[in-house]
């Protein structure tokens, strides 16, 4: 056998042999990219339903729904548009306040689970003389929608922020709505 052709060869093999090597090189690269790809299907799966289960139960805080607290008193929930501005009114059965039986109207805020909502206690019934805003959370856990808040009451003519009523309400949803008007007497 010649030398050059053995030569030739030889470079032929070591040409074949960087191939082979590329090739695996190549394959085990290919191999670990798909294993990060499946990871990252998985990962963004994981975080649409995440995103999906967040949505769902802020969007079963929706407009035309009734609330009542431990106390009695609904929280009628009219409208909720989409910058999140809540309307509504307010119907005071809690013992020991005046204002009773009556509809308030409500004005709030809803932004994902938060909820904050406040009544002025005027409408053409009567007056209680006093502002009541409730901040706080809905909850869906169990199935049961529930709003957790607590409230402020401050009389108009208070000078003194220990002159502010405090407490915690909790809300449960409830498939009553009698909505009344301000214009009626109940």
């Amino acid at each position: 056998m010649n030398t050059s052709l053995f030569s030739s060869l030889v470079i032929l093999l070591n040409k074949a042999k960087a191939a082979i090597l590329a090739f695996y090189q190549f394959k085990t690269l290919f191999n670990y990219l798909k294993s990060a790809f499946n990871y990252l299907k998985i990962s963004a799966l994981l975080i649409c339903l995440c995103g999906v289960s967040g949505t769902l139960m802020a969007q079963e805080l929706t407009a035309m729904s009734a609330w009542v607290n431990q106390d009695g008193s609904t929280l009628y929930i009219n409208s909720i548009n989409a910058q999140g501005e809540l309307t509504g009114s307010y119907i005071n059965r809690a013992a020991g306040f005046a204002c009773q039986n009556s509809p308030y109207p409500v004005n709030g805020w809803v932004f994902g689970t938060a909820i904050s909502f406040s009544t002025k206690w005027l409408n053409s019934v009567e007056s209680c003389n006093s502002i009541t805003s409730w901040s706080g959370f809905y909850n869906n856990a169990g199935g049961q929608g529930k709003i957790s808040t607590l409230w402020q009451l401050v009389v108009n003519g208070s000078s003194s922020p220990s002159q502010i009523l405090k407490g915690q309400d909790v809300f449960s949803q409830t498939s009553a709505i009698e909505n009344k008007s301000l214009s009626l007497k109940p």
